[in-house]
């Protein structure tokens, strides 16, 4: 009799291991995080080709970071329509967006191609909200990002190409002799005031929902 139940106890703990594995497969394997993954591994592509910093290079690091925001817009809608929205992909989108834009922020502030007040300002900004969510994290809160949120995630990445396809690189590739940081000082300044919108939104969101709430 103890033998059966040991016996059963073990099958029983090999079918929750088992469930877990299940379970795990179904979070993770899926073709929006293989994308959000294929988004992240192409991070240190970009920055290493931009950081050669030759018109050749310049312009293979923009073709991948194309391909890249590419992935960005279909790994969020391919969850939506097949519903396998995860919490893998939850987790990772997110990092992936802020990946490429900041760490692709900073070495262009380096090389001076960007002025380096607007990076600090947008990395001051991530710090303070990885603060805030830390704070509705230890209350069971989760706040969704608002509109404002998205918007700034939107122009920030629509301005890096303006700041790696620059000047020289335009002029020997195609033959324009244009500056088009010009666009993307806009396109970065304009973020910034959706980043600080959307910052005050989140404070004032889980300010409400954990002091005024009891």
């Amino acid at each position: 009799m103890k033998l059966r139940r040991e016996k059963s106890q073990k099958n029983k703990n090999g079918k929750r291991l088992f469930d877990k594995f299940k379970s795990f497969k179904q979070d993770v394997l899926t073709l929006p995080n293989l994308l959000t993954s294929i988004r992240i591994l192409l991070v240190p592509v970009v920055i290493i080709l931009l950081w050669l910093n030759t018109p050749g290079m310049r312009f293979l690091s923009w073709i991948f970071y194309t391909v890249a925001s590419v992935t960005d817009f279909f790994d969020g809608y391919l969850a939506r329509k097949y519903g396998t929205i995860s919490i893998t992909g939850k987790l990772l989108d997110p990092l992936a967006d802020k990946f490429i834009v900041n760490l692709t922020l900073v070495l262009l502030a380096a090389m001076g191609e960007i002025s380096p007040w607007p990076v600090i300002i947008i990395l001051a900004r991530e710090f303070y909200i990885f603060g805030i969510r830390s704070l509705a994290l230890e209350h069971a809160l989760v706040v969704a990002a608002g509109r404002s949120g998205k918007i700034k995630t939107v122009l920030q990445m629509f301005s890096l190409p303006f700041f790696m396809i620059n000047q020289a690189t335009l002029l020997e590739i195609t033959g324009i002799n244009w500056d088009p940081s010009g666009v993307g000082n806009f396109l970065v300044w304009s973020s910034i005031f959706f980043s600080v919108v959307s910052a005050f939104n989140y404070t004032r969101e889980v300010k409400k929902r954990v002091f005024e709430e009891k």
